[in-house]
Order: structure tokens, then sequence, then C-alpha cells
């Protein structure tokens, strides 16, 4: 049952309620903080956002996998102010997860790996000018045939050349991570630098 408010109470119910909320906000609004503008949180950069170190940056956003064989694509950007010459190979250091380099064999294209288009082309001499890119490829088998666990590079050490500085190579996608999984094969075929 709804009990009835004698006349005027209403009144008293208003009235004490405005009091309270004014007397809440009155003193609050003297003393109250400026308030701060709002700043993003930091980011990290994308790959293509990184510092471009030595004029080049190297990048790869994975690769394809077919019947045991797989293929990673690789890619240069001259992001310096001078055109780059490219003629050969790029150099390259396959490292564990802990960054300890993995004891195999870097061979010159396929490396009697596999047959595949492109892979066994000779070298030829390509001018890189800033802002322009290059590409290369890897290629290996993750055949394991031992019972020694198999090796697995979760990073890329790469140099556009053998005496070149060495950079890390950076997969596009940040959720993606460089997984080359060897298995007991032991080689990595790579392909020379085109267009």
């Amino acid at each position: 049952m709804i009990g009835r408010m004698r006349p005027g109470g209403g009144v008293l119910v208003v009235t004490a309620l405005l009091a309270v909320l004014a007397s809440c906000g009155g003193q609050a609004a003297l003393h109250q903080e400026p308030m701060l503008p709002l700043t993003p949180a930091p980011t990290t950069p994308s790959p293509s956002e990184q510092p471009c170190a030595n004029g080049l940056r190297f990048t790869t956003n994975g690769g394809d996998a077919a019947m045991g064989l797989r293929v990673m694509s690789v890619e240069v950007v001259n992001c310096g102010t001078q055109p780059v010459q490219l003629n050969g190979h790029p150099a390259v250091r396959l490292l564990d997860e802990r960054w300890q380099p993995l004891d195999v064999a870097i061979l010159p294209g396929s490396g009697g790996i596999s047959r595949v288009d492109g892979f066994d082309d000779p070298p030829r001499p390509i001018t890189v000018q800033p802002g322009e890119r290059a590409r290369s490829a890897f290629m290996w088998r993750n055949t394991h045939t031992t019972l020694d666990p198999p090796q697995v590079g979760s990073h890329v050490d790469i140099a556009a050349a053998p005496g070149g500085a060495w950079q890390s190579l950076v997969a596009v996608a940040p959720e993606q991570n460089i997984n080359i999984d060897l298995g007991s094969t032991g080689k990595l075929g790579v392909r020379a630098w085109y267009r």
C-alpha cells in the first residue's frame, strides 16, 4: 500500500534535496583541480615507421607453405637519401629464440632444396632509388628425420650484401613472428635481389 504524504511534505523533501546538492557542489567547484588535456598513450611504431638504419630497412610479410616446402618473402626499402646498388644475394644469419646463431648452411639460390621459379636466376645489378624497394626470399624444408630437436630460426640478421651492415629482419604485421623451422635439414636457400 502506498502511503500518503502530508500537504506541504513534498516541498520539504525537494527543498532538503536541493540543499544537499548545493552544499556538495559549491565548495568543490572552488577548489577543483584544473583539467589536463588528454594525450594518447605512446604506441610502438609499425615496421614501416621504424628507424632507418644505414639508409635501408628489411621486412618480411611471412611466406607460403606447401608439402613441407617453405618460402618467405623479404623486402628491402631504400629509406635513405642516396641510391643503393644491389648485385647478388643478401647476407643472412639465422638465430634461435635466445638470439643465438644456428648452425645452418646459408646457400645462394635454392641450394638444391627445391625448384621454384626465379630462385636460381643469376644476380643482376639493381639500383634502388630513395623510396624504392627490392625483393629477395628464403626457401627451406621443415622435414625432421632425426631425434635431435628441430632447428628453428626465430630471428634473422640480414645485410644487403656480404660485408654490409647487419640489421634485424622485421615482420610487417606486429602479431606475426618469424618462424623458420628447418626441422633437421639445416639448409636455407636465399634468392638474389630482384624487382
